[in-house]
């Protein structure tokens, strides 16, 4: 693993979608990856919904803790790449005994890659937006097109550009259709 791993990384919030608890991994990983604005007096309190900036994702954050919060823990696999890695991800979302709801993610999977300064945060940038799938790490490109980042920087024509469009993380609809999949699949327990 590189400095910018974990192996496992958790927050818990309230009824009310208030991050109430992090893990002392959430600071560490925050500081090894940008995240300095990510400590634990800065976010608890605060919604959820902070954190997550395109509706798409907001929807299906609250179909997932909507199927949390009626029974069954929910368990998904997604991609959380870093410049230099591929990284896979289990999010496992949990509903406590008190009503709170714990996000347990668990590294599964670690692999060095060429760095992608599309996805470097001290890249210099431009005012154009391409969007990457917060669930996928994919690039969209065009019109139901969503590719891998190398292949979305040339694809683009964005190899040896000085400064690169800003990321604007979405969920690709591949990965909207899959997650309600999963949570249709697994039935709601019982009151």
């Amino acid at each position: 693993m590189t400095k910018q791993d974990f192996t496992e990384i958790s927050y818990i919030i309230d009824s009310q979608d208030r991050l109430v608890v992090v893990s002392p991994q959430w600071l560490e990983f925050a500081l090894k990856n940008h995240g300095e604005g990510l400590s634990p007096e800065l976010v608890a309190g605060r919604p959820l919904w902070d954190f997550i900036t395109d509706e798409p994702t907001r929807e299906l954050y609250r179909a997932v803790l909507a199927h949390v919060r009626s029974g069954p823990t929910t368990d998904l696999v997604l991609r959380c790449d870093a410049p230099d890695r591929r990284r896979l991800i289990e999010m496992i979302v949990t509903l406590l005994p008190d009503g709170n709801v714990e996000f347990k993610t668990v590294l599964l999977a670690s692999k060095p890659r060429a760095a992608q300064r599309l996805l470097d945060k001290d890249t210099p940038r431009t005012a154009r937006h391409v969007m990457v799938c917060s669930w996928c790490d994919k690039v969209n490109v065009g019109v139901d097109k969503w590719f891998e980042v190398e292949a979305a920087v040339e694809y683009l024509h964005l190899t040896g550009e000085a400064e690169l469009p800003m990321i604007e993380p979405v969920v690709c609809p591949e990965c909207y259709a899959r997650v309600l999949e999963i949570i249709s699949d697994s039935p709601a327990l019982d009151a």
